[in-house]
C-alpha cells in the first residue's frame, strides 16, 4: 500500500478505481462510470469549503477569500468595490458573504458538538493506493485515526434528520463507502460527519448499522467483479441486472 498527501486533482485522476466509482458502477454500469463527465455544483463547491474549514481550519484562509456582500452591482461604485476584492482574493478561491456566514455558523456547532470534534481528530485526506484482487484501488478517507481505530467522513446534507439522512445513505451510497473503506483500510469503525448545509446548519455524528454495512459491502463487491471484467477482458456490462426473462431480456418487479 502507498500512502500519501497529494491533491484532490491527482487522486482523481489516478487510473485506479475508487469508492465513487464502485457506486456508479453499483448503481448504474461500467460504461456509465467511464463516460461520466464531472460538473461541479454550488453545493459541491461549498461541500469542499467545508470540508476544509472543519478538518484544516488553520490553512483555511489561505485557500479561500470570503467576499464582501457588495450590493448592487449596477452601481458603479460597486463593480470597482467588486474589483478591488477579486484583486485580493487573486490565487485564492472565492466565497459569497452566504456562504462565509454558513460555514461560520457551522463551525460554531461545530465547537458545541464534543463528539464531533473527536472524529475530526486524526490523519487528514491521505490517499491510500493499494491492490485488492490484483484491481488497483484508492481510498481518500476524510479522517483516519489509527490510535483510536476509526474513520470519518465529512457529507453535507440538506436533511440531518434521521429519515431525511438515511434517505441520502441509499441515494448517495454512503454505506458502499463506508463498507469499502473499512474492508480496503483495515479499520472497524466508520463515522460519518453529517452537515447540514441549509439553516440552521446543524452538526451531527452519524454511524451505520452492520446490516447496513454488509449491504454495502455486498454491493461494492458486485462492483469489483464488474470492474475486474473490464479491466481483464475489456468487456464492459450495461445495467446490473439480476432478474433475466426466459428469452433473453431484463425482468422487472416492482
Amino acid at each position: 500500500m502507498k500512502v500519501v498527501k497529494d491533491s484532490n486533482e491527482m487522486y482523481h485522476s489516478h487510473e485506479s478505481i475508487s469508492a465513487s466509482g464502485l457506486k456508479i458502477i453499483s448503481k448504474k454500469s461500467v460504461k456509465h462510470y467511464l463516460e461520466m463527465e464531472f460538473k461541479e455544483t454550488d453545493s459541491m463547491r461549498l461541500g469542499t469549503a467545508v470540508h476544509q474549514a472543519m478538518l484544516e481550519p488553520e490553512v483555511f484562509y489561505d485557500i479561500y477569500y470570503p467576499m464582501p456582500n457588495i450590493g448592487d452591482l449596477r452601481k458603479k461604485e460597486n463593480k470597482e468595490l467588486k474589483r478591488q476584492e477579486e484583486e485580493k482574493a487573486k490565487g485564492k478561491i472565492c466565497l459569497t458573504n452566504n456562504e462565509h456566514e454558513a460555514i461560520k455558523t457551522i463551525l460554531k456547532n461545530l465547537s458545541k458538538n464534543k463528539l464531533a470534534q473527536k472524529y475530526c481528530k486524526g490523519e487528514i485526506e491521505l490517499s491510500h493506493y493499494l491492490k485488492h484482487d490484483g484491481i488497483d484501488v484508492r481510498v481518500r478517507p476524510d479522517v483516519i485515526n489509527r490510535v483510536s481505530g476509526f474513520i470519518a467522513d465529512v457529507k453535507t446534507t440538506r436533511d440531518n434528520s434521521p429519515e431525511g439522512f438515511r434517505w441520502e445513505v441509499k441515494k448517495y451510497g454512503y454505506h458502499i463507502q463506508a463498507a469499502f473503506y473499512m474492508d480496503m483500510l483495515g479499520v472497524d469503525t466508520f463515522k460519518i460527519i453529517a452537515v447540514e448545509n441549509v439553516k440552521p446548519y446543524t452538526v451531527n455524528v452519524q454511524t451505520l448499522d452492520e446490516e447496513t454495512i454488509e449491504k454495502g459491502r455486498v454491493l461494492y463487491k458486485q462492483a469489483i467483479e464488474n470492474w475486474k471484467l473490464y479491466v481483464r477482458n475489456n468487456l464492459i456490462k450495461s445495467y446490473n441486472w439480476s432478474r433475466i426473462a426466459d428469452d433473453g431480456s431484463y425482468l422487472i418487479k416492482i
